[in-house]
């Protein structure tokens, strides 16, 4: 089916990534349903606007009756207690994969995260079938998500196409961006080719066309996804992310980054 005569759901509409890929959605699908804990306001004539939380069955159904498919952004979006992000990120999109599987949605999109193998060395080249070394507890969250959508994919002939998100920026800013900077252009990209993708199941890595990226583009350019931005045209050629950390950063891998979320 073509985008343009499909019914899709966008949820965690007003998050960040949300709010620019609705804009470029509601002109490339037939119909968009956007869905957050509060309904995003000014839908415009092809979308219906939800209130939702993934954390209560009852209200996802409304979310996803009737679509083509789904996109899943609604998360927990950084480190935070583990309760936390097991409730929202894990127990929540197994409620919504519940509401798919019943209401008979065959497609879903999933954006996971880089975060999910952040503790691999910068000199690694990670693909698709690279092993999970999450950095953090968010990052172990994505991953058992990962698996979660994998379990449907088998069991259920749920389509899923895991997206891990680079660094979406409006411009790149911190040496790691340079490897790890998302485009908003090549953001848009990125999730059409995942909306698009026949693989009944893929893993890829929304990151733009960097130079200095320790992501494959190859997963990418297996369901269409072809980046044309490179962070090394704004930073300058010789900025990289530092050597002598993993490739989430010095930050993001630290202990402490962690430990305060559990105190």
């Amino acid at each position: 089916m073509k985008l343009s005569e499909s019914t899709w759901a966008l949820t965690g509409a007003d998050g960040s990534i949300g709010r620019v890929l609705r804009r470029h959605l509601r002109d490339r699908v037939q119909r968009l349903v956007v869905a957050d804990l509060q309904a995003p306001a000014d839908p415009a004539d092809n979308e219906v606007s939800l209130a939702f939380d993934v954390t209560d069955p009852a209200s996802i159904t409304p979310v996803v009756a009737g679509v083509d498919g789904v996109i899943h952004l609604a998360a927990v979006p950084d480190e935070a207690p583990y309760e936390a992000l097991l409730r929202v990120n894990a127990l929540g999109t197994h409620n919504l994969l519940e509401a798919m599987r019943t209401q008979g949605v065959r497609h879903l999109v999933y954006a996971s995260s880089n975060r999910a193998t952040g503790f691999h060395p910068v000199d690694a080249m990670l693909d698709d079938q690279s092993t999970i070394r999450p950095d953090g507890l968010y990052g172990a969250s994505k991953a058992a998500v990962e698996a979660l959508t994998r379990l449907y994919a088998d069991k259920f002939g749920l389509r899923v196409c895991n997206l891990r998100i680079g660094s979406f920026k409006a411009a790149p800013v911190v040496p790691r961006d340079a490897a790890t900077w998302l485009s908003p252009g090549d953001m848009t990209r990125a999730f059409e080719a995942a909306m698009t993708a026949e693989q009944p199941f893929s893993v890829f890595y929304g990151v733009s066309a960097n130079r200095h990226r320790f992501w494959s583009l190859e997963p990418g350019h297996a369901v269409g996804y072809t980046p044309l931005d490179d962070a090394s045209d704004i930073l300058g050629a010789d900025v990289q992310p530092s050597p002598h950390a993993p490739q989430a950063g010095a930050e993001f891998s630290s202990q402490e980054f962690t430990l305060r979320s559990m105190r």
